[in-house]
């Protein structure tokens, strides 16, 4: 009798353990098919809107915004990418943005649709925190900027560099706005009309120089604070502080959205 209640009590764990891994593995399919989604428009080159009616942005990338150059074609190509189509979602760290939007990464298949935006040059590297993608993020943006394809396209004749860039005020930056600079010099045997020429970093600050140009030989600094502007001196007039201390890129365009010059740090 002791013997049949073994085997009895043998019988009932097998059945059981085999019954949680069914239920398991019904519970990750589950879960693997509401990751799949279908695109029902795109807004730009990092943000899409899904079936329930949720907009999703991009993990690790950037695009220009409607009214910069190049704003359509990133467009465009997302909308060639997954437009319509069903893709994928994976979560990494951060859930939502501060406008409510998913933050994911974006799949078609086996296909990092944001490692492709930045390898295409559509895109730039836009990361906060760095997660298992984002090697295969900036190697993607490296062979883009290498190859000088798309946001990466420069213009024949260059004649701006930066001379020094001060990215760290001292104490802190957001109270101390204009110890944080750019000194830039032409080095061209011309002047430089610069309105409507545009810098900005690697997330959305932005400053439009107006009715600015720049001497043959002459230098200026462009402040993040606020300020007269004069020859030699322009102010971003920002709120907060622009340039993040723990590296940044200065992009720098021409009224034609053409890629004057870039500049990264650390």
């Amino acid at each position: 009798m002791e013997n049949k209640l073994k085997i009895l009590l043998i019988v009932l764990i097998v059945f059981l353990l085999a019954a949680a891994s069914g239920y398991t593995g019904y519970y990750l399919l589950t879960r693997t098919q509401e990751n799949l989604v279908n695109v029902t428009q795109v807004f730009d080159g990092d943000t899409i809107e899904i079936e329930t009616g949720e907009k999703v942005r991009l993990l690790g990338i950037n695009t220009p915004e409607k009214s910069e150059a190049h704003y359509q074609e990133a467009k465009d190509r997302l909308s060639e990418l997954v437009g319509g189509r069903q893709v994928k979602l994976e979560r990494t760290n951060e859930d939502k943005d501060k406008y409510g939007r998913l933050l994911r990464y974006v799949f078609v298949g086996d296909d990092n649709i944001n490692v492709i935006m930045l390898d295409e040059g559509y895109a730039t590297l836009y990361v906060f925190t760095p997660d298992k993608y984002y090697s295969e993020l900036k190697n993607a943006e490296m062979e883009a900027r290498e190859s000088v394809r798309g946001l990466w396209s420069v213009r024949n004749e260059i004649c701006i560099e930066v001379v020094n860039f001060n990215y760290n005020a001292v104490g802190n930056d957001n109270e101390n706005l204009n110890d944080e600079y750019v000194i830039f010099r032409n080095i061209c045997k011309s002047d430089v009309n610069m309105v409507g020429w545009i810098a900005k970093d690697e997330g959305t600050n932005i400053y439009t120089f107006k009715n600015f140009t720049v001497k043959e030989g002459s230098g200026f600094t462009l402040f993040s604070g606020k300020g007269t502007d004069s020859n030699d001196e322009l102010y971003w007039s920002s709120r907060l502080a622009v340039w993040n201390n723990a590296g940044d890129t200065l992009f720098l365009r021409d009224g034609e959205g053409n890629l004057v010059l870039s500049y990264s740090y650390p």
